[in-house]
């Protein structure tokens, strides 16, 4: 599907220095950023007001107009020379003008037929990290793809942990998997599963019922999983430590 609706359920397992689990519903929008004039329901607004809207801005900036030339910018930067032809956005959209991403990831085929993707994290200090994917990490119907951190995510977890995300796209499902280590030990698990549905006004409105005030409970629920993590005592990392273990950022909201 160009475009789609993407009910899933996230699992987040903490396994140190406490064990800590829980698991929501949510759901994200799909949407290919070549052709968004096409979205095929009014309740999204594309760059303007409605019920969801998708703003370029709420995205990476490179100082080009749209998130799609933003993405191609940054794949650019990263050494890829062949040229773009597709950009596909997994992400949750503003509701009622508010948003918060804490993860988003952008798929891309080049003229060669070669998958790219671009993994963007967000976090609640209006800061946004991309880290680029490219084809050589990719196999089958995935990408497996590891890196250092080096951004301030969560308060509970260091700086400079090591990232590993696995995502596999088979016909109209995507999972999604990430472990966050240091060293051998393992400090975080997630878990994201979905399966696309149409992008219609009445499949919308049921995930509206189902997951209401979407992007408010994503930011509701940080907050409260972390009151009860700095409750449990585990130990919190302010923002201004460790400014060396935090790079390549940009300010998210404008």
């Amino acid at each position: 599907m160009k475009h789609a609706l993407v009910p899933y359920e996230v699992i987040h397992k903490r396994f140190t220095p406490k064990v800590y689990e829980f698991k929501h519903r949510f759901f994200w929008f799909k949407l290919n950023l070549d052709d968004l004039r096409s979205w095929p329901t009014r309740l999204v607004g594309i760059n303007r007001p409605s019920l969801y809207s998708f703003y370029d801005q709420d995205h990476v900036d490179f100082g080009l107009v749209t998130a799609k030339e933003n993405y191609i910018q940054f794949a650019k930067d990263q050494g890829l020379k062949q040229e773009i032809k597709e950009v596909t956005l997994y992400t949750s959209l503003r509701f009622l003008g508010y948003v918060f991403n804490p993860v988003s990831f952008i798929l891309l085929k080049d003229s060669d037929d070669n998958e790219h993707a671009i993994i963007e994290i967000g976090n609640t200090f209006n800061e946004i990290k991309p880290f680029f994917v490219s084809h050589d990490h990719f196999k089958d119907d995935g990408f497996v793809y590891k890196t250092k951190k080096l951004f301030y995510i969560s308060p509970f977890i260091k700086h400079d942990n090591e990232m590993t995300f696995v995502l596999k796209k088979e016909e109209n499902q995507i999972s999604i998997f990430i472990d966050d280590t240091n060293g051998q030990e393992t400090t975080l698990k997630v878990w994201f599963k979905g399966n696309e549905k149409p992008a219609t006004t009445l499949e919308l409105i049921k995930q509206t019922l189902s997951v209401p005030f979407v992007t408010l409970k994503t930011i509701f629920l940080i907050h409260w999983h972390a009151l009860i993590l700095f409750i449990k005592g585990i130990h919190y990392y302010k923002k201004d430590e460790h400014p060396e273990l935090q790079k390549g950022q940009f300010v998210w909201k404008k």
